[in-house]
């Protein structure tokens, strides 16, 4: 079943700055197992940060459908579960020469990482939590 954030939580993760924010991205995708990004008719949404095009990634979906209006009200929030990520995804986006943009907020893109970089930390922290 997929957790479900309080609205207390909600606030709290959004009043975090971007390097607080990053740490909780890897905290809870590691503990869930599940990366949230944004999709569309087309693929999976990108933005522009520190001159590099990023996919925006969020560890709870309720943090990523808080995206989905404007330019992206036809998107939806779609979970890739972290094995896929990591075996699938953090390949592709290399070779795609993607960065990722993680919890971004109104204000900023978040900590912007290489996926191999994103990949490294979450696969330290899972080997932290074994």
């Amino acid at each position: 079943m997929e957790y479900q954030l309080s609205a207390e939580e909600l606030a709290r993760i959004t009043a975090l700055d971007a390097e607080q924010r990053y740490d909780y991205f890897i905290q809870a995708v590691a503990d869930l197992q599940q990366i949230w990004i944004l999709t569309d008719d087309e693929g999976f949404v990108l933005v522009s940060a520190e001159d590099e095009r990023c996919i925006p990634v969020w560890p709870h979906a309720e943090l990523a459908k808080q995206w989905i209006e404007g330019e992206w009200e036809n998107c939806q929030a779609q979970a890739v579960d972290l094995d896929t990520w990591l075996n699938k995804w953090t390949e592709g986006l290399n070779g795609d020469e993607l960065s990722i943009a993680v919890l971004p907020d109104a204000d900023g893109p978040g900590v912007v990482v290489a996926p191999d970089e994103l990949a490294e930390t979450l696969v330290n922290e899972l080997s932290d939590e074994a």
